[in-house]
């Protein structure tokens, strides 16, 4: 999928995108929809671009059950097959034309495909119809996973033949310091890394539907409803939706932060079968044995705000404990994991000392930003090394990390004020514990 809808979104609010030249149309005879094509050989791709945008507005608004799109002055959705496309195909809501309806801040989109770009344009409709639907609810959303994460999940909850490709899963997967708030053109930009990894992000959304107990596509409808604006402030955000929907953001994210250790591996879950191989695996900041013990790993990268660093011990003993502390920048809020065998345990703290279930675990450290962190605070990499220590028998570690202390209680499952996430987080099995 070449989607550039969250480019076309960025534009500045004073130039304005003008739309296509045309020299035909040809209407849908089953919903309000107009396609446009710029040369009169591309009039049978028009009868694609329709039957693709029918399809997916039964599929979506009839079936998956989201908000019907919002449309221009004269009540029709309009397509252009042109080469205003630029070799891909996006979606676009001129800002200009945003107004609060219903309570939401919106925009009635249209859509643009090139008639050059090699694909079969039933799919491509599905992910820019959503895109559609996406700016009829809330186009002040200004995070790209928000927007192609949820449009490259909708394509297979619309048709569970479509698979988010491999490469989308794989890029997401293999660069797990990017977080929620990073995407695929910062990493081109600032780091020299191509990655496909905002559509990547449908891994993340089906993981939030499993959670929730859905697995029908009902998170992706919900982070949209759930993130709805009447300014351009974007309060609530995509992440204060997934509070909202959760219970609390954090135990969420946790909660798939562990999870995705999984994928790629025997153990894959059910949310992400599809996905068993190693080509699928998180990526791993460094592999060492116990008896390398206690080491200190650098990231190549360092993490974004949600941004999290893994690393893997290997060949140690079950029921040995070990310490894993974040050494990083003390304005940042940090958390630390470990996943071993049937294990999986968080602190919201910068050290906490675990006792491993089994002889390989993983362990690392999520950068849950600033205390103030708001998901459209500007992306910032925060400096941290992440510091993996044996704990001897006559040694006792506290909630901070140092030996001796008031050490951390466990508190089981996620806060009760989050009643669905609660009961999801529990069959998953994430522990969470809290600093004392």
């Amino acid at each position: 999928m070449d989607c550039h809808t969250f480019f076309m979104l960025a534009l500045p609010l004073t130039s304005p995108v003008q739309r296509p030249i045309a020299v035909g149309t040809m209407d849908s005879e089953a919903r309000p929809i107009r396609c446009h094509y710029e040369r009169s050989q591309h009039a049978s791709l028009c009868e694609e671009a329709l039957a693709g945008l029918e399809q997916a507005w039964t599929l979506q608004v009839d079936g998956l059950g989201w908000p019907e799109p919002l449309m221009d002055a004269d009540g029709i959705l309009d397509v252009y097959v042109s080469s205003q496309g630029e070799g891909g195909a996006y979606a676009y809501g001129p800002w200009e034309d945003a107004e609060v309806i219903d309570g939401r801040m919106v925009a009635p989109a249209y859509i643009v495909i090139d008639p050059e770009f090699e694909t079969w344009f039933y799919w491509t409709m599905l992910h820019e119809f959503n895109h559609v639907l996406q700016y009829s609810i809330d186009v002040t959303e200004s995070r790209y996973v928000a927007w192609e994460g949820t449009a490259t999940a909708v394509e297979s909850w619309s048709d569970p033949s479509l698979l988010p490709l491999d490469d989308y899963i794989a890029d997401f997967q293999a660069t797990p310091w990017v977080g929620l708030l990073g995407d695929g053109w910062m990493l081109w930009d600032d780091y020299g890394l191509y990655s496909l990894y905002e559509y990547g992000a449908a891994l993340w959304l089906f993981h939030v539907d499993a959670m929730l107990g859905e697995n029908t596509g009902q998170a992706g409808i919900d982070l949209w409803l759930k993130g709805t604006n009447t300014t351009w402030d974007n309060e609530p955000d995509f992440v204060d939706a997934l509070g909202v929907m959760t219970g609390e953001w954090v135990d969420a994210w946790m909660a798939f932060t562990l999870d995705r250790i999984d994928v790629g591996t025997p153990s894959t879950p059910d949310w992400a079968a599809s996905y068993s191989a190693p080509a699928f695996a998180i990526g791993l900041e460094e592999s060492v044995a116990a008896t390398d013990l206690p080491v200190v790993v650098t990231p190549e990268f360092m993490p974004f705000q949600t941004g999290a660093v893994y690393a893997e011990v290997t060949d140690i003993g079950k029921g040995e404990r070990i310490r894993v502390t974040a050494d990083g920048d003390l304005g940042v809020q940090w958390a630390v994991f470990v996943a071993s065998g049937e294990q999986k345990e968080w602190v919201d703290s910068s050290s906490a000392e675990f006792t491993v279930d089994a002889d390989r675990a993983v362990v690392g450290v999520v950068n849950l930003g600033p205390v103030a962190f708001d998901a459209d605070d500007p992306v910032a990499a925060s400096d941290v090394n992440v510091r993996i220590q044996a704990i001897s028998g006559d040694e006792d570690a506290g909630g901070d990390g140092r030996p001796g202390g008031c050490g951390c209680v466990s508190a089981g499952a996620p806060s009760t004020a989050a009643m669905g996430g609660l009961i999801a987080l529990s069959v998953i099995g994430v522990a969470r514990r809290k600093n004392s």
